[in-house]
């Protein structure tokens, strides 16, 4: 089987370069003229894309300046246009927001008034209303105002005789299962 080479055993580079007499120096050379070489066609070729330009330039007899002027005034025009029509469609849209906002306060205003004549309607109505229940009615509950005489011209009513009701069983028997409401103090 093979071995491996070592390292050590394996010829160097420098050696060739020894033997046929190229200095790293001369190399450095090589390069630096070759990248003078490079940078000179480089220029040169520049020089003659902006010489080719400016005499095309010089013989358009003031087309070329034309067209490029009227290219870049129409992107502005189109430019333009496109951002007044922006601006009247942002515009459209706020007096409509405007309108919105404008009818809600009215309508705002509208449900407010409205429950206010509701609340005063109810207070009225419970100023003018007695209560359904005689334990809701705080003068009916307060012993000093039954035991005083009833006012002048209030004639009681007459008790109409137990016999003289015709009531059907049934309703008896509900009047039997509701809960009887005290009798009001005499």
């Amino acid at each position: 089987m093979p071995s491996k080479p070592d390292p050590a055993e394996m010829p160097r580079l420098d050696v060739f370069d020894e033997e046929f007499g190229q200095d790293p120096a001369t190399i450095l050379r090589a390069e630096r003229r070759g990248l003078r070489l490079l940078s000179l066609v480089g220029i040169a070729l520049g020089a003659g894309v902006i010489g080719a330009l400016a005499l095309a330039w010089s013989t358009a007899d003031g087309r070329l300046r034309l067209e490029l002027q009227s290219a870049a005034t129409s992107q502005r025009n189109a430019e333009r246009a496109a951002q007044d029509e922006e601006i009247d469609r942002l515009r459209g849209q706020l007096d409509a927001l405007k309108n919105d906002v404008n009818a809600l306060t009215e309508a705002q205003h509208q449900s407010a008034h409205t429950i206010a004549a509701m609340r005063a309607a109810e207070e009225d109505l419970r100023r003018h209303v007695p209560p359904p229940y005689w334990y809701s009615n705080p003068a009916t509950l307060d012993l000093t105002l039954a035991k005083q005489p009833p006012p002048a011209g209030f004639a009681p009513l007459p008790r109409r005789p137990a016999t003289a009701r015709s009531e059907s069983p049934d309703l008896r028997k509900r009047e039997g299962a509701a809960p009887a409401s005290p009798a009001a103090p005499q």
